[in-house]
């Protein structure tokens, strides 16, 4: 299996030198992640997993710790914030381009406005509902720094991991969504550096597109990471 993402977050991370517009749209995202992680699975991060995730995330993205803390309150029901849902946007792009675009927004109408606004602006074309979510799935994703010896990979093999791709300095490993948890720990256990864990989207199949298309591509996927309510941003095109 190939895999492909484009992610919001790591996208900035690579910007060097982050302005600090770019700093406050992450740490905003975070937020709602950290919010919505608290209110589904409770505040103390020993016992809920993905709240530990984006915590450990949101710390390595250097957001300050009374952030992090506010975020987890409103999670946990104190500051009476609007209900925070999770909205899944299908877009064609050029060419055969799939892209998933997941919102975390308190406000739907506004969201479905802001990826509207986009694509009419760098032609897109909004799909209905299971118009293109067919050609992913959901999976779990670790990825860790350094190499991979022989008995680790057993290991994440025997902990759930499904597909293990060696990419030039570290690795990345597909699971299935219940077991994203223990092939985490399997790797910790290993002494091996976790730099990222979490739910993604990832493409069945990916296509390459023509270098014609692919200057309009790219202002697509920035326009859509440069929208408040957009969190994700998934395609099944190779590179991205």
């Amino acid at each position: 299996a190939s895999m492909s993402r484009h992610s919001h977050c790591a996208k900035i991370k690579r910007g060097k030198g982050s302005s600090d517009v770019q700093r406050g749209k992450l740490f905003s995202k975070l937020a709602r992640l950290i919010t919505v992680a608290a209110r589904d699975g409770g505040l103390d991060p020993a016992f809920n997993f993905r709240l530990r995730l984006i915590i450990e995330r949101a710390k390595a993205d250097a957001m300050p710790k009374d952030a992090i803390e506010r975020a987890c309150v409103r999670g946990g029901g104190v500051g009476g914030d609007a209900i925070i849902e999770t909205v899944l946007y299908e877009v064609f792009g050029p060419d055969g381009a799939a892209v998933l675009v997941e919102c975390l927004t308190d406000n739907r109408n506004r969201a479905l406005g802001e990826v509207k606004g986009v694509c009419i602006k760098q032609h897109g074309h909004l799909g209905g509902e299971g118009s293109i979510r067919w050609q992913f799935d959901r999976r779990g994703v670790v990825e860790f720094s350094g190499s991979l010896a022989d008995d680790v990979e057993l290991a994440l093999i025997e902990a759930g991991a499904d597909d293990i791709r060696r990419e030039t300095d570290h690795v990345v490993v597909l699971t299935a969504v219940e077991d994203l948890q223990k092939v985490r720990e399997a790797v910790v256990a290993a002494g091996l550096t976790v730099t990222d864990a979490e739910l993604a989207w990832i493409p069945k199949q990916l296509i390459d597109l023509p270098d014609t298309d692919r200057e309009a591509f790219e202002h697509l996927l920035a326009a859509f990471d440069d929208c408040d309510d957009v969190q994700e941003v998934y395609t099944n095109v190779r590179g991205y």
